[in-house]
């Protein structure tokens, strides 16, 4: 009996608190919605590695496992899934022009729901999405946007098309907050490059320190993934956006 309760228990706070938004125009898999009434600004989070095939209560990715902080630090908090179920977003899916017109129809719908600012905050290969947005749609629909660990290097899996120096040539209109661990050990997410990003477009930049290393150095437990500093992330992310 206490098993069975513990497994009532687990199911509604992993999917019951969220309200799920099933918008078929952006993807074959609802939008989980962490909305806050006090909130003044809207965060629309892209979740790096494979995106989020499904739900969101088994992956570690540190804006999927901290979904409800940011929603309890006063934020509307909406995780864009992938297109289609149970598949992968692949990176070059990410930079593609039907990814960036779904995001814009989450935009508008969101605009129509309570107009509050939008913000979007991307981790590791979700960076790839945040900026391909950023550059398309612009000030005009993004208050400000967020690369987490974004990726800053190559590898035999990630071309220089898709880091940060690249797709962030130019300077956007759109304000850009570069967060990073100074220890990111990932070999396509290097503090190196993050920091020589931020100084060449005076991008605000948090330099994080400390934290766990539980898990894989690529991984969502480890430095890369910011283990146990998720709170002054979104504490910074916060008070960054509600500046703007």
């Amino acid at each position: 009996m206490r098993r069975l309760i513990f497994i009532i228990f687990f199911f509604y706070t992993t999917n019951s608190l969220a309200e799920k938004l099933n918008l078929p125009d952006i993807s074959e898999n609802p939008i989980f919605a962490y909305e806050n009434s006090n909130a003044k600004v809207n965060i629309i989070a892209f979740v790096g590695g494979g995106g989020i095939k499904k739900g969101v209560g088994k992956s570690q990715n540190p804006l999927a496992r901290e979904r409800e902080a940011f929603k309890n630090a006063g934020i509307n908090y909406y995780i864009f899934p992938n297109p289609k179920k149970n598949k992968k977003i692949e990176i070059s899916y990410r930079k593609s022009k039907d990814h960036v017109e779904k995001i814009k129809k989450l935009i508008d719908y969101l605009r129509l729901k309570n107009n509050l600012p939008i913000i979007l905050v991307g981790h590791s290969r979700g960076s790839v999405s945040v900026a391909a947005a950023t550059n398309s749609l612009g000030l005009k629909n993004i208050k400000g946007s967020v690369i987490m660990g974004s990726i800053t290097e190559t590898s035999s899996a990630v071309s220089s098309s898709f880091t940060m120096k690249t797709m962030f040539k130019n300077k956007p209109d759109v304000p850009i907050f570069v967060i990073h661990h100074e220890k990111d050990s990932c070999v396509v997410t290097s503090y190196v490059g993050a920091k020589r990003l931020a100084d060449k477009h005076n991008f605000n930049l948090l330099k994080i320190s400390g934290g766990g290393t539980s898990g894989d150095v690529c991984g969502p437990l480890h430095y890369h993934g910011f283990e146990g500093k998720m709170a002054e992330v979104i504490q910074s992310i916060k008070e960054w956006s509600e500046k703007l």
